[in-house]
């Protein structure tokens, strides 16, 4: 039975807050070494401790031989357990209703009007409480000192935190509480091992988990304009009851998924790297659009937070696979830049490539490509025979490996008829297979209905 993803990144809002708790500490090293009179500081660093293998063994540079370094501040989960304590009605729920200010997108100022007003259904969120420890590395007793007493007053007992500043959350503020301290990892006599003493803090946050809220846009009528008709007798009034059966029209239409003016797409990357959107004249595809004339009746653009969503799949139906960045404007009034979410992008199905080559005159150790070795894989953009440095043919399309004594066909783009994708681990660029060809998975031209803006007003 398939249902509706959510995830509002509300566990995560919550570490990040203590994070940046514990960011901005210090320590007194000693004196400067240009004047031997002026105290020298670093500042510590603090990061979630939940490190994953693969950035684990870039940082120790793929060796066992790298001391880790201190003073450092880590902070991690320790558990998430039900609070029975803080359990309400689950099924209660609060409706607040949301007043927006009126934006004159010709001044591009807020007026003194009342724009859009929403209904927002808050329901009964669920309570946790939240474990999180503290790890403080130091390398002298000195340095731990130093970070306790800075991080200890700040705990009298607890310290009060705002993980969002969404006005309509009930559940935006909470405290974070000390609930025990471990003064050394080290045991005592300290014996003659080199290790890095680690002090330990545990904290406990009463946090809330939110399901989603029905937010709900008032249509009401807040002004008569003019009055059309002034007859007091409706039998006196001549009227086509047919006339009805245009609204029954657009309720029909009500479904259609409509993108701004009915606008293509162009997705493309520039010369520096960048990703660019240029607007394109649905049908014939003319540009010297502006943005600005794209968006006016629409919202109004928030560099940086306003997002695009593509259907880089061409399936229409399928709102659960867009891929979705942020978007924000150039001093190009045609172009706006996407930063793109690469955790949207969609899962490689093919192992990754080392690089794309024209097989038939590529030559391994020469023109920036490696000499050969086992495993090397390359994704060919024309055909070849064997007289190339491959020793083989190769198709168009196809993907060739090094299996540790000759090159074989990994991938025939001949025998396949599926959508693939695979990821070039040179330029970190996702090309998706399909109808016989590779092509960028979301660069390319999108016709109207195909791609999707969300627009955030933020109230000064």
């Amino acid at each position: 039975m398939s249902q509706d993803h959510f995830y509002d990144e509300q566990i995560r809002r919550y570490i990040l807050q203590f994070v940046r708790m514990f960011s901005g500490f210090s320590v007194k090293t000693g004196k400067k070494m240009n004047d031997n009179i002026t105290d020298y500081y670093i500042k510590v660093p603090a990061r979630y401790g939940d490190v994953s293998r693969m950035a684990a063994t870039i940082l120790k540079g793929n060796s066992e031989n790298i001391v880790n370094s201190a003073p450092f501040i880590a902070c991690w989960v320790q558990g998430l357990i039900p609070d029975r304590q803080r359990l309400q009605e689950p099924f209660f729920n609060d409706a607040v209703s949301v007043n927006e200010r009126s934006y004159d997108p010709v001044t591009k100022q807020y007026t003194n009007d009342t724009g859009q007003k929403y209904s927002v259904k808050r329901l009964m969120p669920v309570p946790y409480l939240l474990n999180m420890q503290v790890d403080v590395w130091t390398s002298n007793t000195d340095q731990k000192l130093q970070l306790l007493e800075q991080m200890l007053v700040l705990f009298n007992p607890a310290l009060e935190i705002q993980h969002n500043d969404n006005p309509v959350d009930w559940t935006t503020i909470t405290v974070v509480e000390m609930t025990d301290i471990q003064w050394t990892s080290r045991g005592i006599p300290a014996g003659i091992e080199d290790q890095i003493d680690i002090a330990t803090l545990t904290f406990q946050i009463p946090i809330w988990i939110n399901p989603p809220a029905q937010v709900t846009r008032q249509n009401v009528i807040r002004n008569i304009i003019h009055n059309i008709y002034n007859y007091t007798d409706l039998d006196t009034l001549d009227y086509d009851p047919d006339a009805f059966e245009f609204f029954r029209d657009l309720e029909r239409q009500s479904s259609v998924i409509v993108t701004p003016g009915n606008y293509a797409l162009k997705v493309s990357e520039d010369v520096s790297g960048n990703v660019t959107l240029q607007p394109l004249a649905n049908g014939n595809f003319e540009d010297g659009i502006t943005w600005e004339t794209v968006l006016e009746n629409y919202g109004v653009l928030d560099d940086g937070v306003s997002r695009l969503r593509l259907k880089y799949h061409g399936e229409i139906e399928d709102l659960n696979a867009d891929v979705i960045g942020t978007i924000s404007s150039t001093n190009n009034p045609e172009l706006l830049t996407f930063n793109v979410d690469s955790a949207t992008l969609p899962t490689s199905t093919i192992n990754a490539v080392d690089r794309i080559i024209d097989a038939e005159t590529a030559k391994p150790g020469f023109n920036g490509i490696p000499n050969v070795s086992t495993g090397q894989r390359y994704l060919s953009l024309t055909d070849a025979t064997s007289s190339s440095h491959f020793g083989i043919d190769i198709s168009k399309n196809d993907i060739i490996e090094y299996n540790g004594s000759a090159w074989v066909i990994s991938f025939d783009a001949s025998e396949f008829s599926l959508r693939a994708y695979v990821t070039n681990t040179y330029t970190m660029q996702q090309f998706k297979f399909e109808k016989g060809e590779w092509t960028d998975t979301f660069q390319g031209i999108y016709e109207s209905g195909y791609w999707r803006l969300e627009l955030v007003t933020t109230t000064p």
